[in-house]
């Protein structure tokens, strides 16, 4: 099972069955069958709301591996007309790489982007977070590349 959909079924499991006035999850009906959505659950109040993940966000490109001062890019697919943006996170912070700003998908949903991954990087597995939004609707990947 995809770790999302895990999840939101965590999520329903603990929330739907009381809802729904059954105390076994095994017997709730499908109208308790979990939702799409997904909740970024925090626990510490200085953490930003809950976000509620409504579309999907794919990548269907990226560089795995990539030496210092190289060029490294990433592809995702989505909603058409999504704005998007990316978080290239070093380990000395987020990357501010001349190619990383936000982005519009096109008319098929895809959008790339393409840096030149810093000189000084710790080499290593730099995580790499995406969001993009479309209205009130929020949609999220998560990937990462190595630094060889």
């Amino acid at each position: 099972m995809k770790p999302l959909l895990i999840l939101a079924l965590v999520v329903a499991g603990c929330g739907g069955a009381a809802q729904s006035g059954s105390t076994d999850p095994g017997l709730a009906g499908p109208s308790a069958a979990p939702s799409a959505e997904v909740l970024a659950n925090t626990s510490d109040p200085t953490d930003p709301p809950d976000v509620v993940f409504d579309f999907p966000v794919k990548v269907t490109k990226r560089t795995a591996s990539v030496a210092r001062n190289a060029r490294a890019s990433v592809t995702i697919k989505t909603t058409k007309g999504a704005e998007c943006g990316i978080d290239v996170q070093y380990p000395s912070g987020s990357s501010t790489a001349d190619g990383l700003e936000p982005k519009t998908t096109n008319a098929t949903g895809v959008v790339t982007w393409k840096w030149i991954v810093a000189r000084d990087a710790k080499k290593g597995s730099v995580p790499i977070v995406i969001t993009c939004t479309l209205g009130d609707q929020t949609g999220r990947a998560d990937t990462s590349f190595k630094v060889k």
